[in-house]
């Protein structure tokens, strides 16, 4: 009875009575295929913009569908098809390619029916047979897949994020799958409790930079002022010239006729009377009642620095 082959993994099923002599090198052989379907690795390029169909062959440890992993690479110059066999298996892709052009990895004679890998990414898909479903990104039995990504490339949260729904990017260009927002440009952000809005009318750069200048008027008050004046004590030499004349004198006497320079005048005769004025020498002060100002104002004008650090953020809706 002659070997037949198994239809995913292509192991050689040796019939009764045949290989004598060869069934350990068979067996070697078959067991090296398993390790390329379990852990090989190849590297091929896809460049250009033609369809690719990975090779197969009956018991083949070096076939290019053979292995586990598979990086595909190259310069695309249109959108391709990498065609893998039409059975059962599964296989983890790296789409290392470059141009701006989409890669779908599909069963043989089933190009409908693939799964397109984001440029840059790695993931595993899942072989059906009559389509390939990319199981880290999509939903099983869905025809069109898409993956979730390597990190930057968040294309496969449609089931997790729905569309339409916003989210902040520290990044000038929106990821794929999102698309970035116009509507807001140079803002702050303000956190609510309510209804979300939008609202004021300056600027972010205009309300914090390096040159602010405030300026007013304060308000009209009036002034009042208390207080008295220091207490000083009063010296000899401060003390005013004083002459001093009898009291009987002063009455009888016309004072207007008076010799004030000499003991003898022009009428009657007088003395002079020394009197000592004596004291304790004390300070005194004197009181300045209160002195009420007009109300009036004062104007003012400075600058100042609010040039605050800042990080700039894009708002991005979900395709």
């Amino acid at each position: 009875m002659a070997s037949t082959y198994s239809d995913r993994l292509k192991l050689e099923l040796q019939g009764s009575g045949e290989n004598a002599g060869s069934w350990g090198d068979k067996t070697n052989n078959n067991l090296d295929v398993l390790d390329a379907f379990s852990a090989g690795y190849l590297s091929k390029s896809v460049a250009g913009s033609a369809n690719v169909t990975l090779s197969t062959a009956n018991a083949s440890d070096t076939a290019e569908a053979s292995n586990k992993v598979i990086e595909l690479t190259g310069a695309l110059t249109g959108n391709i098809v990498v065609f893998v066999p039409a059975v059962e298996s599964n296989y983890v892709f790296f789409n290392n390619t470059t141009g701006s052009f989409t890669l779908t990895v599909a069963p043989t004679g089933h190009t409908a029916n693939g799964a397109a890998i984001t440029q840059g990414s790695h993931t595993m898909i899942y072989n059906k047979s009559d389509r390939c479903v990319d199981v880290l990104g999509a939903k099983v039995g869905t025809t069109a897949t898409t993956y979730i990504g390597n990190g930057a490339n968040l294309t496969g949260l449609p089931s997790i994020i729905p569309s339409g729904s916003l989210m902040l990017f520290q990044q000038t260009s929106a990821p794929t799958g999102w698309t970035k927002a116009t509507t807001h440009n140079n803002k702050a952000l303000r956190v609510v409790t309510g209804s979300a809005s939008s609202g004021g009318s300056n600027t972010f750069s205009a309300a914090f930079n390096s040159a602010q200048t405030v300026s007013g008027t304060t308000g009209s008050t009036a002034v009042s002022i208390t207080g008295s004046t220091a207490g000083h004590s009063i010296t000899q030499a401060e003390l005013p010239s004083v002459d001093l004349i009898p009291a009987e004198k002063s009455k009888t006497e016309d004072k207007g006729t008076l010799n004030r320079g000499s003991s003898s005048g022009g009428g009657a005769s007088y003395e002079f009377i020394n009197i000592p004025l004596g004291g304790s020498n004390s300070a005194h002060s004197h009181g300045v009642g209160t002195l009420a100002g007009g109300a009036h104002t004062h104007t003012f004008s400075d600058t100042f620095n609010l040039d605050v650090q800042y990080v700039d953020l894009i708002i991005c809706s979900k395709d």
